[in-house]
């Protein structure tokens, strides 16, 4: 229960000050746009064609979801130690080998920030929507994973 705990507190901090991070980055860039004059602005503006904006919720998304990875590999990898098992057969082959195990999910991670990098260019919403769900099932994995542990009888 106590490493539950600290797993969750760890995640709550890495949003909090994710968030922190990127509002600074929003208070200075609007800092920034009320220094500049405006007929500079409207200057540059009419010059080149805005670009797509990325949706601001990506980023902590994002690093919501490596935590979330990283919380789900460290609860696997402890599974066997509690008498656990995987239950994805794909990934109960490489469970065996922890380098394999953390590069699968590091590649499939890396993925996913592409997709998505893909996706929001093309469709907002459907990139937002996407993470959200894959930061959910992930959140309900590892608080399964961590549950279980919780639960098992100490092996020490």
């Amino acid at each position: 229960m106590a490493s539950m705990r600290s797993a969750l507190r760890l995640l709550v901090s890495l949003l909090v000050c994710v968030t922190m991070m990127r509002r600074a980055q929003l208070e200075a860039a609007a800092a920034a746009g009320t220094a500049a004059p405006a007929s500079a602005t409207a200057a540059a503006a009419s010059e080149r064609p805005a670009a797509p904006q990325r949706p601001a919720a990506l980023g902590p998304l994002y690093v919501s979801f490596a935590a979330l990875q990283a919380l789900d590999i460290h609860s696997t990898l402890r599974a066997p130690e509690l008498g656990g098992r995987e239950a994805n057969p794909i990934v109960g082959g490489m469970v065996g080998s922890p380098a394999a195990f953390v590069a699968a999910k590091a590649g499939m991670t890396a993925a996913v920030y592409y997709a998505s990098e893909r996706l929001w260019k093309r469709n907002k919403a459907a990139a937002l929507v996407t993470m959200i769900g894959l930061n959910c099932a992930y959140a309900s994995i590892v608080a399964h994973n961590y549950a279980l542990e919780a639960r098992a009888p100490t092996m020490r």
